[in-house]
């Protein structure tokens, strides 16, 4: 049984297992293709590889990658224009795109930002440099995206942390702040097993003399109002929060 006492098992608990991102490398040269996977070799990434341009777009929203990475020089067309046409779709013009090429002059590079790319590396360029460059094009594009959603959603609730309110189909609850802030902590971590001593630290502070019955009755309270199926009584131990 996993159980929550403490913060450092919250917070173990709640690190999020490294994203394994999905990246499309669209270059002529085969063997450039596999050098640049090599680049990422003891990272987790998923490849699809691309060596010839006809039906491009079509291929990257059926792969459906998170980056992708562009030669200037494509078989038999232009990469600028590629990143141009991928602007231009409605699908994919939030996809970032990061140019990996053998072409580094000034015109160039310009060209590339002002069709719509997030990032320029030249070939020759260090591959450590590389890698960390899209790493943090990947970071910029997703990561803090997802560090800042404020709304969990389960099922027919949604718990707005930022505006402190609780919604059951589409409707606002009435929630006391010490009932929120116990909805709040069990939904931080779904299917954990919350103590109760952790549970009155966390919703009334350690300066606060509050009995085990406070919180059960707190606990009656919710389950009236997002259901009693949402929370779980774990005996003898403290609560849990179903999703």
């Amino acid at each position: 049984m996993d159980l929550i006492s403490n913060d450092k098992q919250l917070q173990d608990a709640t690190l999020p297992e490294t994203k394994r991102y999905h990246i499309l490398i669209a270059d002529k040269d085969k063997a450039c293709i596999e050098e640049t996977i090599k680049t990422f070799k003891s990272d987790n990434y998923k490849f699809t590889e691309i060596t010839k341009n006809k039906d491009l777009l079509a291929v990257i929203k059926k792969e459906k990658p998170e980056l992708i990475i562009l030669e200037v020089d494509l078989d038999g067309t232009d990469g600028i224009e590629t990143c141009w046409d991928i602007r231009a779709d409605e699908q994919l013009s939030k996809l970032p795109i990061a140019f990996y090429s053998t072409r580094s002059d000034d015109f160039t590079q310009i060209a590339a930002f002002e069709a719509g790319a997030d990032e320029f590396v030249c070939k020759s360029t260090r591959s450590r440099l590389f890698r960390n460059r899209i790493k943090a094009l990947l970071r910029r594009s997703y990561e803090k995206q997802e560090a800042t959603k404020a709304v969990k959603k389960f099922g027919n609730l949604e718990i707005d942390v930022e505006q402190v309110v609780i919604f059951k189909k589409g409707e606002p609850l009435k929630l006391s702040k010490k009932e929120f802030q116990l909805v709040d902590l069990l939904s931080s971590r779904p299917g954990k097993v919350f103590k109760r001593n952790y549970i009155l630290l966390k919703v009334w502070g350690d300066d606060i003399i509050v009995g085990d019955r406070n919180i059960d009755t707190h606990i009656k309270k919710i389950r009236k109002k997002i259901g009693k199926q949402r929370i779980e009584t774990v005996r003898g131990i403290g609560y849990k929060f179903i999703a």
